[in-house]
């Protein structure tokens, strides 16, 4: 008795990530292979690691960044704290942050604080923390929660007759303050530094490829 479904194909995001943003620059990756074999063919990603380009390189910040948009099969999109601890990270602490964007726009996302352990010379390790912040985009909706996108995705099915293929984004920054500039090749930073690096990072990112953040629509590759 649901309304007949629309806008199944329709995306919130533009999977083409900016070559610059702001004040950093980025080198493109290509999807894990082990993400395009567990995950169903139809999955797009996109994908890249942003820096600045200070004099010394042990001043950069680095940010890994990752779009990963569902196909026709719902079951790309999963929790993300399942895959963390699969990858060896323990999860510290879990909260979100509302970060305002300008212009009456605000983002809510999930930060886990995160932990393992990261080799050094000699053999040794130490416990590297790092922030991991994400957030679903639908068609015209968002969420840090995954159990509010699945109540999202049962609701607009039903009431609005809207399929939703959402969109999981991922940002990743290291907070190795404990470690020398030399041990992880970027500027150590403390926690707050890190996710206020992070907060900035969206303001300018997220309205490059988050449609509903973004100040006119996108150009169509047909144009």
């Amino acid at each position: 008795m649901s309304p007949e479904i629309k806008g199944g194909t329709e995306a919130g995001v533009i999977m083409q990530l900016p070559d610059r943003a702001g004040l950093y620059n980025s080198s493109k990756g290509e999807a894990d292979p082990i993400e395009k074999k567990v995950l169903p063919s139809d999955t797009e990603f996109a994908k890249a690691v942003y820096f600045t380009n200070p004099p010394s390189p042990h001043d950069r910040d680095v940010i890994s960044f990752e779009i990963v948009l569902s196909g026709a099969e719902r079951r790309s999109i999963h929790r993300p704290e399942v895959c963390l601890v699969g990858q060896g990270w323990s999860i510290l602490n879990s909260s979100t942050r509302r970060i305002e964007l300008g212009a009456g726009r605000e983002l809510s996302v999930r930060d886990l604080y995160i932990e393992h352990n990261q080799q050094i010379a000699d053999g040794k390790s130490k416990p590297l923390r790092a922030h991991y912040y994400y957030w679903f985009v639908g068609a015209d909706v968002t969420t840090p929660s995954h159990v509010a996108r699945i109540w999202l995705t049962l609701r607009d099915n039903l009431v609005r007759g809207v399929n939703h293929r959402w969109a999981y984004v991922t940002m990743l920054a290291t907070a190795g303050e404990n470690f020398t500039a030399t041990e992880i090749a970027e500027r150590p930073r403390s926690d707050a530094e890190t996710t206020q690096m992070l907060d900035e990072f969206v303001k300018v990112i997220a309205p490059r490829f988050q449609k509903s953040l973004m100040d006119k629509p996108p150009v169509s590759a047909a144009n």
